[in-house]
C-alpha cells in the first residue's frame, strides 16, 4: 500500500512539473523576459524627499527632458503620490506625459515599490501604462505596457530607463 501511494505521489510530481516545463515551453517566455535597451532614458534633478512616516505621504510634481528610441527629444512632466510603507519601502503612483517640439503627446499611468537605502540613495521599479490618446510621433505608443527602473543617488541625480513589455 505505502509504495503504491509513494509511486502515486511521484507519478503526480512527475506529470506536474512536465505540463508546468511545458507551458513555460510553449509559451516562450524567455523571449519575453529579454528586455534589451530601454527605449526611454530620461536624466533628471530630484527635489523630492523622503515621507516623514508611514502616517504621511507626500504629493508632488516633476519635471524632465529624456530621449526616445535614442532619436525622439521629449520633456517630461508628471505628478506622484508617494506613500511610505515599512522598512523605508514605499508605494509610488502617478501620472506622466511626454511631449515633442512637434507637437507629440503620450501619457501613461504609474505604479511603483521604492526603496530609501542607508547611503541616501532611492531607486524604484514600476510598470506603466500608455493612454489611447498618443498623437504625433509618439502615437506608436497607445496602450503600450512598460516596465521602469528609476534610481536618484544621493546628490539627488536621476536616472529614468523604461522598457516596452511586448
Amino acid at each position: 500500500m505505502i509504495l503504491v501511494i509513494g509511486f502515486v505521489i511521484s507519478f503526480s510530481m512527475a506529470v506536474a512539473n512536465s505540463l508546468y516545463i511545458r507551458a513555460f515551453d510553449d509559451a516562450n517566455f524567455t523571449n519575453s523576459l529579454n528586455l534589451g535597451k530601454p527605449f526611454v532614458v530620461e536624466i533628471y534633478q530630484s527635489s523630492g524627499g523622503k515621507p516623514e512616516s508611514t502616517d504621511y505621504g507626500i504629493y508632488s510634481d516633476f519635471a524632465g527632458k529624456g530621449i526616445l528610441n535614442g532619436t525622439i527629444d521629449i520633456a517630461v512632466e508628471g505628478n506622484y503620490s508617494e506613500i511610505l510603507r515599512n522598512n523605508d519601502t514605499s508605494y509610488i503612483q502617478g501620472n506622466t506625459k511626454f511631449s515633442t517640439k512637434d507637437n507629440g503627446t503620450a501619457s501613461f499611468s504609474f505604479q511603483a515599490i521604492g526603496n530609501y537605502k542607508p547611503d541616501g540613495t532611492f531607486n524604484s521599479n514600476g510598470v506603466g501604462i500608455f493612454e489611447d490618446e498618443a498623437k504625433g510621433e509618439l502615437s506608436f505608443l497607445r496602450n503600450w505596457v512598460t516596465i521602469y527602473k528609476d534610481q536618484v543617488d544621493k546628490n539627488g541625480n536621476g536616472t529614468f530607463l523604461m522598457w516596452h513589455l511586448k
